[in-house]
């Protein structure tokens, strides 16, 4: 056999072993693959921050399980052990110490979670006979946003100003999808146009701006944010600041001397307003009353004036928002003749329109008694009354006397002969038997 021959088998028994050791390790890795049987069911598994997450894993063999090993994949592409389980060991390792634990045959249980959880967790599962396999998971954490709304609360802005509210959304994990703004639990929509009142952010630029603020926009105001974890948001209480104004106050008027004069002053305000009364300078003892929670009363009383308290009398209400407002008020006072004072005079008139009164009264009753008596005389002597009359001839009218009577038979022709016929006949009525034949 020559040499070249001898180098040819040589170079063939070199490829066979390299062949058949190739073959070898394919065939065990195919076999350590399949003998496993590991199987991550969710490449991917969402949890909220503070929640329990499960991260879920299983294996299937005839083989001895020497250790099953859970890890995390550090930010430098390294990996820390979070959980290790043996025949004699089940242990978690550093943070995760009291927090997890397998679920399971091979899942990982981690509760509650922090924020440092969140990354990609690798399971490696080692057997005596077919070696180690493995495979990993994506752990994240949705955390709902933080909300701050400013610039403070509560907020108090001038009126006739503008003002621009803040929304600060922090820690969101994924980002908000919507932002919005209400007032009172009304959405507010953005204006356009010259006289633009409102100018709303989004969920990029989260801020509002109310130009020309007047006393209607006080109110409270949120910010409400979507999330995929929950709807949050934040408010504010906005408060307007207005000049103290005066709203009403007592007419000029004139008094007589001794009488009691009160004067009342309203104004309202934000802050509420304080109101004093003055005369030549001098203030007033006065008393102030709490109407609303921006409007108040303050009224002074004079009592026993005077003459020398006439004169003008000023209200001024001030809450330290641009200037005071003031108002006044013209008292005179004038003497009474004689000197007499209004009670005695109301008494006096008083007194003389009850007299007058019982007077008419008693005139009343005595009218009405007089009345009656000559009503009772008439009906007693009725029958005699009406004996002298009798009903004038067909065809004319009896005359009448002054009174509205009309006259009596007498007055009339042929009234005698009637009469004394009338007394005869009476007299045979009224007479006994006996009486009459005397006659």
């Amino acid at each position: 056999m020559g040499p070249s021959r001898a180098f040819t088998l040589r170079s063939h028994h070199c490829l066979l072993v390299v062949f058949l050791l190739f073959d070898f390790f394919f065939h065990s890795g195919s076999q350590a693959q399949s003998g496993l049987g590991l199987k991550v069911s969710q490449k991917e598994v969402r949890t909220i921050l503070g929640e329990a997450a499960i991260l879920p894993a299983s294996y299937n063999t005839r083989y001895n399980i020497l250790s099953l090993t859970w890890s995390k994949v550090t930010d430098k592409n390294t990996r820390t052990v979070v959980f290790f389980y043996s025949s004699s060991v089940r242990k978690a390792y550093e943070s995760y110490e009291g927090r997890a634990d397998l679920s399971g045959h091979a899942s990982l249980r981690i509760n509650p979670t922090r924020p440092g959880d969140g990354g990609t967790y690798v399971l490696s599962v080692m057997s005596e006979e077919l070696g180690s396999q493995e495979d990993s998971v994506q752990l994240t954490l949705m955390v709902p946003p933080v909300v701050e709304v400013g610039p403070a609360n509560p907020y108090a802005v001038e009126w006739g100003k503008s003002v621009t509210l803040t929304c600060t959304v922090r820690n969101a994990k994924p980002n908000i999808t919507s932002l919005a703004w209400f007032k009172d639990g009304i959405p507010i929509e953005r204006t356009s146009g010259m006289d633009m009142k409102y100018h709303t952010g989004s969920a990029s630029a989260p801020f509002l701006t109310i130009n020309k603020v007047t006393r209607a926009d006080a109110g409270t105001y949120r910010c409400a944010v979507e999330h995929v974890v929950q709807r949050t948001g934040a408010e504010l209480r906005l408060d307007v600041l207005y000049r103290a104004s005066i709203i009403s106050i007592s007419k000029s008027q004139t008094a007589w001397v001794s009488d009691d004069v009160t004067l009342q002053c309203v104004a309202d305000g934000n802050p509420p307003p304080n109101i004093t009364w003055t005369r030549g300078g001098l203030v007033l003892p006065s008393k102030i009353h709490r109407l609303s929670n921006d409007v108040r009363a303050c009224s002074v009383t004079v009592r026993n004036i005077q003459t020398n308290d006439t004169g003008t009398y000023l209200c001024t209400a001030d809450n330290g928002v641009k200037e005071s407002d003031i108002k006044s008020v013209d008292l005179s006072v004038k003497a009474r003749r004689r000197g007499t004072p209004s009670s005695t005079l109301a008494i006096i008139v008083g007194a003389t329109a009850g007299a007058l009164w019982l007077i008419i009264c008693v005139g009343l009753c005595v009218y009405i008694l007089l009345r009656r008596r000559k009503e009772k005389e008439k009906k007693k002597f009725a029958f005699y009354y009406n004996m002298g009359r009798r009903d004038p001839p067909a065809g004319s009218s009896p005359k009448r006397d002054e009174d509205g009577e009309p006259p009596p038979y007498a007055a009339l022709p042929g009234s005698k002969k009637a009469i004394r016929q009338c007394q005869a006949e009476f007299l045979t009525l009224s007479l006994t038997p006996s009486q009459a034949g005397r006659i």
